[in-house]
């Protein structure tokens, strides 16, 4: 098989906080919402800062669907019973899984048993459209995101992100410099002297009087609100990453 012009293909790099982690079963907190579904939450920001690049150049990036950024082990499962059966279909392709043979069906596309798949882990998305315009752009620019292919020339819409906690320059601009920290007890990222401690996040957003939640160090949907909310009445960006300029604002 020729090359094509696609084929950056690299091995994945683990967050280290998806260490000891069943794919399919993450802790939510270990995820962040994404337009169009959850990613992990390093992935996210790569993946936000990457469609964003591409739609100051006029490219849309977005995910086929939903159930094409993280999936939970039973959306793998049944995705998985939809494609492969147990009787001979003729296909030639065939899996393991539960101590049994699978075989796919005809004209279905290949899909990985639950568990196994990069989209369990929530590093993976496939991307609509991913031809013609769509597909150039990413091919000169994913890498510089931390992503690249899994398998081509099949698959030029399925990407994942391949560089653990070694975020790209192009994702570390885009956030401000730092990328929010994830402060539970089974899932933090590296600690730095420019991590954000949860509960000190909380407690200068209350005094702010833009959070009225608690202060148990859970980056929710709450917390994030009141970020964003925070944010635009400094006339900055609305969305709910903490940079060095709302740090300064908070005193932290």
């Amino acid at each position: 098989m020729s090359k094509v012009a696609w084929d950056y293909i690299v091995p994945i790099k683990m967050p280290k906080d998806l260490k000891g982690c069943e794919p399919g079963k993450l802790d939510p907190r270990l995820l962040r919402d994404v337009s169009g579904g959850k990613m992990h939450h390093i992935a996210s920001y790569a993946w936000e800062a990457m469609v964003s690049r591409a739609k100051k150049e006029g490219v849309v990036l977005k995910p086929t669907s939903t159930a094409d950024l993280y999936r939970s082990y039973d959306m793998q499962k049944r995705a998985f019973l939809t494609r492969y059966v147990l009787t001979d279909t003729g296909s030639g392709a065939t899996k393991e899984f539960e101590g049994k043979t699978w075989y796919k069906k005809k004209g279905m596309a290949t899909l990985a048993t639950p568990g196994k798949s990069n989209h369990n882990l929530g590093l993976a998305v496939d991307v609509a459209n991913a031809n013609g315009k769509i597909l150039n752009w990413m091919i000169k620019n994913v890498k510089d995101f931390g992503f690249s292919w899994e398998v081509v020339p099949e698959e030029p819409w399925h990407l994942r992100y391949v560089c653990g906690d070694d975020v790209p320059a192009a994702v570390l601009e885009f956030v401000g410099g730092v990328l929010p920290a994830v402060n539970i007890s089974t899932a933090s990222t590296p600690a730095s002297k420019d991590s954000v401690d949860a509960k000190e996040l909380q407690q200068a957003l209350k005094d702010k009087g833009f959070y009225k939640g608690s202060i148990d160090g859970d980056i929710g949907s709450m917390t994030k609100q009141a970020i964003r909310a925070f944010k635009v009445a400094n006339k900055m960006k609305d969305d709910d990453i903490v940079g060095p300029k709302v740090k300064e604002l908070l005193g932290l």
